[in-house]
């Protein structure tokens, strides 16, 4: 079984990952539809930091769920941001 108790590295890096990607993760929509870039690379280094202090304490099954979710928001910036309309095609007329 890991060693759970506290160890000053990962406090350390749970405060700056944490403190870094959380703000930015509540904004999480309005940064995908606009494609701001900064933002959105900003929280997702943030989350490899929080990662590095769940590695100092041996919470696998953590960080798993957090890659589950660096991966999924990397999908949805993606493919859920805003899409430019081709010039060249009309709206469907109903």
């Amino acid at each position: 079984m890991a060693h759970c108790g506290v160890h000053p590295i990962s406090t350390a890096l749970f405060l700056l990952g944490y403190g870094l990607a959380l703000p930015i993760a509540a904004k999480m929509p309005a940064i995908i539809a606009g494609q701001q870039r900064l933002a959105f690379w900003a929280h997702q280094f943030g989350l490899i930091i929080a990662i590095g202090g769940w590695l100092f304490r041996g919470q696998f099954l953590v960080i798993a769920g957090h890659v589950i979710w660096f991966v999924i928001v990397n999908l949805w910036y993606r493919f859920g941001g805003r899409r430019q309309r081709n010039p060249n095609t009309r709206p469907a007329s109903t």
